[in-house]
Protein backbone atom coordinates (compact mmCIF):
# COMPACT_ATOMS: atom_id res chain seq x y z
CA UNK A 1 0.00 0.00 0.00
CA UNK A 2 0.96 3.42 -0.61
CA UNK A 3 1.75 5.66 2.26
CA UNK A 4 1.83 9.26 2.13
CA UNK A 5 5.82 10.49 2.92
CA UNK A 6 4.73 11.32 6.70
CA UNK A 7 1.53 10.39 8.97
CA UNK A 8 0.12 13.05 10.56
CA UNK A 9 -3.00 11.62 12.60
CA UNK A 10 -6.32 12.22 11.68
CA UNK A 11 -7.25 14.06 14.41
CA UNK A 12 -4.55 16.47 14.15
CA UNK A 13 -5.97 17.47 10.70
CA UNK A 14 -9.69 17.71 11.67
CA UNK A 15 -8.40 19.97 14.46
CA UNK A 16 -5.99 22.26 11.82
CA UNK A 17 -8.80 22.43 9.40
CA UNK A 18 -12.06 22.94 11.85
CA UNK A 19 -10.01 25.93 13.60
CA UNK A 20 -9.44 27.63 10.24
CA UNK A 21 -13.27 27.46 8.76
CA UNK A 22 -14.64 30.55 10.25
CA UNK A 23 -11.91 32.08 7.82
CA UNK A 24 -11.27 29.49 5.30
CA UNK A 25 -12.88 31.05 2.95
CA UNK A 26 -11.40 34.75 2.92
CA UNK A 27 -7.54 32.65 2.09
CA UNK A 28 -8.83 30.41 -0.44
CA UNK A 29 -8.68 31.85 -3.64
CA UNK A 30 -6.50 29.29 -5.28
CA UNK A 31 -8.73 26.64 -3.56
CA UNK A 32 -11.83 28.08 -5.43
CA UNK A 33 -9.67 27.94 -8.71
CA UNK A 34 -8.27 24.85 -8.51
CA UNK A 35 -12.17 23.49 -8.00
CA UNK A 36 -13.47 25.32 -10.73
CA UNK A 37 -11.08 23.66 -13.14
CA UNK A 38 -11.93 20.44 -11.40
CA UNK A 39 -15.87 20.55 -11.92
CA UNK A 40 -15.34 21.62 -15.96
CA UNK A 41 -14.25 17.76 -15.97
CA UNK A 42 -17.41 15.81 -14.22
CA UNK A 43 -18.49 13.66 -17.34
CA UNK A 44 -21.56 12.64 -16.03
CA UNK A 45 -24.54 14.36 -17.62
CA UNK A 46 -27.51 12.95 -15.54
CA UNK A 47 -26.05 11.51 -11.96
CA UNK A 48 -28.14 10.16 -9.67
CA UNK A 49 -25.94 10.45 -6.69
CA UNK A 50 -22.80 12.71 -6.48
CA UNK A 51 -19.79 12.81 -3.74
CA UNK A 52 -18.13 15.89 -2.82
CA UNK A 53 -15.20 14.00 -0.19
CA UNK A 54 -12.81 16.91 1.66
CA UNK A 55 -15.60 19.25 1.04
CA UNK A 56 -14.30 21.84 3.32
CA UNK A 57 -16.50 24.91 3.61
CA UNK A 58 -19.44 23.30 0.64
CA UNK A 59 -17.48 25.40 -2.42
CA UNK A 60 -18.24 22.06 -4.92
CA UNK A 61 -21.00 20.83 -3.78
CA UNK A 62 -22.85 24.02 -4.04
CA UNK A 63 -21.47 23.78 -7.62
CA UNK A 64 -22.78 20.55 -8.02
CA UNK A 65 -26.14 21.38 -6.68
CA UNK A 66 -27.02 23.87 -9.19
CA UNK A 67 -25.54 22.11 -12.08
CA UNK A 68 -27.32 18.96 -11.10
CA UNK A 69 -30.33 20.13 -9.23
CA UNK A 70 -32.00 16.57 -9.23
CA UNK A 71 -29.02 14.37 -7.93
CA UNK A 72 -28.93 13.68 -4.24
CA UNK A 73 -25.66 14.84 -3.39
CA UNK A 74 -23.08 13.78 0.10
CA UNK A 75 -20.41 16.16 1.13
CA UNK A 76 -18.02 14.67 3.46
CA UNK A 77 -15.37 16.14 5.69
CA UNK A 78 -13.77 15.17 8.58
CA UNK A 79 -13.60 18.31 10.50
CA UNK A 80 -17.22 19.15 11.85
CA UNK A 81 -16.86 22.81 11.76
CA UNK A 82 -16.26 22.61 8.03
CA UNK A 83 -19.61 21.04 7.65
CA UNK A 84 -21.07 23.55 9.77
CA UNK A 85 -19.83 26.27 7.44
CA UNK A 86 -21.33 23.82 4.25
CA UNK A 87 -24.74 23.99 5.88
CA UNK A 88 -25.05 27.81 5.27
CA UNK A 89 -23.53 27.76 1.56
CA UNK A 90 -25.20 24.53 -0.46
CA UNK A 91 -29.10 23.84 -0.86
CA UNK A 92 -31.08 21.15 1.57
CA UNK A 93 -30.91 18.45 -0.40
CA UNK A 94 -26.90 18.46 -0.23
CA UNK A 95 -26.39 15.89 3.08
CA UNK A 96 -23.11 16.37 5.44
CA UNK A 97 -21.41 13.76 6.44
CA UNK A 98 -18.45 13.90 9.08
CA UNK A 99 -16.76 11.06 7.91
CA UNK A 100 -12.88 9.80 6.63
CA UNK A 101 -12.07 9.51 3.23
CA UNK A 102 -9.56 6.44 4.25
CA UNK A 103 -13.40 4.27 5.22
CA UNK A 104 -16.55 5.81 4.05
CA UNK A 105 -19.79 5.30 5.32
CA UNK A 106 -21.72 4.74 2.20
CA UNK A 107 -22.84 1.74 0.00
CA UNK A 108 -20.95 -0.04 -2.63
CA UNK A 109 -21.51 0.77 -5.71
CA UNK A 110 -23.97 3.54 -5.65
CA UNK A 111 -22.74 6.86 -6.92
CA UNK A 112 -21.95 7.77 -10.26
CA UNK A 113 -19.13 10.65 -10.06
CA UNK A 114 -17.13 11.63 -6.60
CA UNK A 115 -15.17 14.38 -6.62
CA UNK A 116 -12.59 15.66 -4.32
CA UNK A 117 -10.50 18.82 -4.61
CA UNK A 118 -7.36 19.57 -2.85
CA UNK A 119 -7.93 16.78 -0.14
CA UNK A 120 -5.97 13.81 -1.00
CA UNK A 121 -2.70 15.30 0.16
CA UNK A 122 -4.07 15.35 3.78
CA UNK A 123 -4.81 11.59 3.63
CA UNK A 124 -1.99 8.70 5.12
CA UNK A 125 -2.89 6.24 2.49
CA UNK A 126 -3.86 7.29 -1.14
CA UNK A 127 -4.30 4.12 -2.18
CA UNK A 128 -6.74 3.31 0.30
CA UNK A 129 -8.32 6.06 -0.51
CA UNK A 130 -8.24 4.71 -4.55
CA UNK A 131 -9.95 1.32 -3.14
CA UNK A 132 -13.02 3.05 -1.23
CA UNK A 133 -13.92 5.45 -4.43
CA UNK A 134 -13.71 2.31 -6.34
CA UNK A 135 -16.21 0.55 -3.89
CA UNK A 136 -18.75 3.22 -3.83
CA UNK A 137 -19.03 3.83 -7.24
CA UNK A 138 -21.32 2.33 -9.76
CA UNK A 139 -19.78 0.19 -12.65
CA UNK A 140 -19.07 3.67 -15.12
CA UNK A 141 -18.41 5.72 -12.04
CA UNK A 142 -16.05 8.46 -12.10
CA UNK A 143 -13.99 9.99 -9.44
CA UNK A 144 -12.17 13.32 -10.39
CA UNK A 145 -9.31 14.19 -7.35
CA UNK A 146 -6.71 17.13 -7.66
CA UNK A 147 -4.49 17.33 -5.30
CA UNK A 148 -0.58 18.71 -5.03
CA UNK A 149 2.72 17.26 -6.52
CA UNK A 150 5.94 17.87 -4.53
CA UNK A 151 7.52 20.94 -6.23
CA UNK A 152 4.58 22.82 -4.45
CA UNK A 153 5.59 25.25 -2.10
CA UNK A 154 9.71 25.00 -3.17
CA UNK A 155 10.57 27.99 -2.69
CA UNK A 156 9.31 28.11 1.14
CA UNK A 157 10.99 24.91 1.75
CA UNK A 158 14.48 26.20 0.35
CA UNK A 159 14.49 29.09 2.26
CA UNK A 160 14.08 27.32 5.76
CA UNK A 161 16.77 24.67 4.41
CA UNK A 162 19.24 27.12 4.80
CA UNK A 163 17.93 27.85 8.43
CA UNK A 164 17.58 24.11 9.83
CA UNK A 165 16.92 20.93 9.18
CA UNK A 166 13.56 20.87 10.37
CA UNK A 167 10.85 19.80 7.98
CA UNK A 168 8.95 23.18 7.16
CA UNK A 169 6.72 22.44 4.60
CA UNK A 170 4.42 19.17 4.26
CA UNK A 171 5.36 16.23 1.49
CA UNK A 172 3.11 15.34 -1.66
CA UNK A 173 3.57 11.79 -3.52
CA UNK A 174 4.67 12.32 -7.20
CA UNK A 175 2.20 11.60 -10.29
CA UNK A 176 3.54 8.18 -11.01
CA UNK A 177 2.72 6.84 -7.37
CA UNK A 178 -0.98 8.23 -7.64
CA UNK A 179 -1.25 6.59 -11.30
CA UNK A 180 -0.07 3.07 -10.17
CA UNK A 181 -1.88 3.55 -6.50
CA UNK A 182 -4.92 4.03 -8.58
CA UNK A 183 -4.74 1.72 -11.00
CA UNK A 184 -3.60 -1.30 -9.05
CA UNK A 185 -7.19 -0.77 -7.74
CA UNK A 186 -9.04 -0.95 -11.07
CA UNK A 187 -9.13 2.12 -12.57
CA UNK A 188 -8.51 3.39 -15.91
CA UNK A 189 -6.23 6.71 -15.21
CA UNK A 190 -5.68 10.08 -16.81
CA UNK A 191 -3.39 12.79 -15.01
CA UNK A 192 -3.07 15.78 -16.05
CA UNK A 193 -0.33 18.51 -14.57
CA UNK A 194 -0.46 22.09 -13.75
CA UNK A 195 2.00 24.44 -12.36
CA UNK A 196 1.00 27.80 -11.39
CA UNK A 197 2.81 30.86 -9.37
CA UNK A 198 1.54 33.02 -7.11
CA UNK A 199 2.99 35.85 -5.63
CA UNK A 200 3.68 36.77 -2.07
CA UNK A 201 5.04 40.29 -0.72
CA UNK A 202 6.60 38.29 2.08
CA UNK A 203 7.35 35.12 3.92
CA UNK A 204 4.70 36.14 6.61
CA UNK A 205 2.13 36.50 3.82
CA UNK A 206 2.38 33.11 3.18
CA UNK A 207 2.86 31.54 6.00
CA UNK A 208 -0.75 33.78 6.93
CA UNK A 209 -2.47 32.31 3.99
CA UNK A 210 -1.65 28.80 4.41
CA UNK A 211 -2.37 29.15 8.26
CA UNK A 212 -5.69 30.84 7.40
CA UNK A 213 -6.63 27.56 5.34
CA UNK A 214 -5.78 25.51 7.89
CA UNK A 215 -2.79 23.61 5.97
CA UNK A 216 0.11 24.96 7.63
CA UNK A 217 3.09 22.44 8.74
CA UNK A 218 1.69 19.25 10.39
CA UNK A 219 4.87 17.18 10.00
CA UNK A 220 6.10 15.10 12.87
CA UNK A 221 9.74 16.62 12.29
CA UNK A 222 8.74 20.06 12.53
CA UNK A 223 10.68 22.16 14.86
CA UNK A 224 8.41 22.04 18.31
CA UNK A 225 7.60 25.26 20.10
CA UNK A 226 7.49 28.70 19.01
CA UNK A 227 10.19 29.36 16.13
CA UNK A 228 12.85 31.65 17.30
CA UNK A 229 12.47 35.48 15.29
CA UNK A 230 15.96 35.28 14.70
CA UNK A 231 15.41 31.71 12.36
CA UNK A 232 12.25 33.40 10.95
CA UNK A 233 14.18 36.41 10.25
CA UNK A 234 16.90 34.51 7.93
CA UNK A 235 13.85 32.56 6.50
CA UNK A 236 12.48 35.37 5.83
CA UNK A 237 15.41 36.81 3.79
CA UNK A 238 16.60 33.79 2.02
CA UNK A 239 12.50 33.89 0.59
CA UNK A 240 13.17 37.44 -0.22
CA UNK A 241 15.86 36.84 -2.75
CA UNK A 242 13.17 36.32 -4.88
CA UNK A 243 11.27 39.53 -5.06
CA UNK A 244 9.65 40.76 -7.70
CA UNK A 245 7.79 44.00 -8.33
CA UNK A 246 4.77 41.68 -8.27
CA UNK A 247 6.24 39.79 -5.40
CA UNK A 248 7.87 36.71 -4.61
CA UNK A 249 6.78 34.04 -6.91
CA UNK A 250 5.78 30.93 -5.36
CA UNK A 251 5.07 27.23 -7.15
CA UNK A 252 1.78 25.55 -6.75
CA UNK A 253 2.63 21.73 -8.74
CA UNK A 254 -0.97 20.64 -9.46
CA UNK A 255 -2.21 16.99 -10.18
CA UNK A 256 -5.16 16.21 -11.51
CA UNK A 257 -7.18 13.07 -12.06
CA UNK A 258 -9.75 11.36 -13.83
CA UNK A 259 -10.38 7.89 -12.63
CA UNK A 260 -12.94 5.49 -14.48
CA UNK A 261 -14.16 2.28 -13.01
CA UNK A 262 -14.57 0.23 -16.14
CA UNK A 263 -18.42 -0.86 -17.12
Amino acid sequence: MMQAESHIPRAQIARSFGQAAARYDEYAALQRDVADRLLTQVATTAPAFLLDLGCGTGYCAAQLGARFSSAHIVAVDLAVPMLRASAVRVDQHVALLAADMHALPLRDGHADCAVSSLALQWCADPQRVFGELWRVLRPGGQALLSTFGPATLCELRSAWSSVDAHVHVNGFPVAEQLERAAAACGFGVHLQRDVIYRHYGSLRALARELKGIGAHNMNAQQRHGLTPRAAFARAEEEFSRGLTPQGVPVTWELFYLDLRKPR
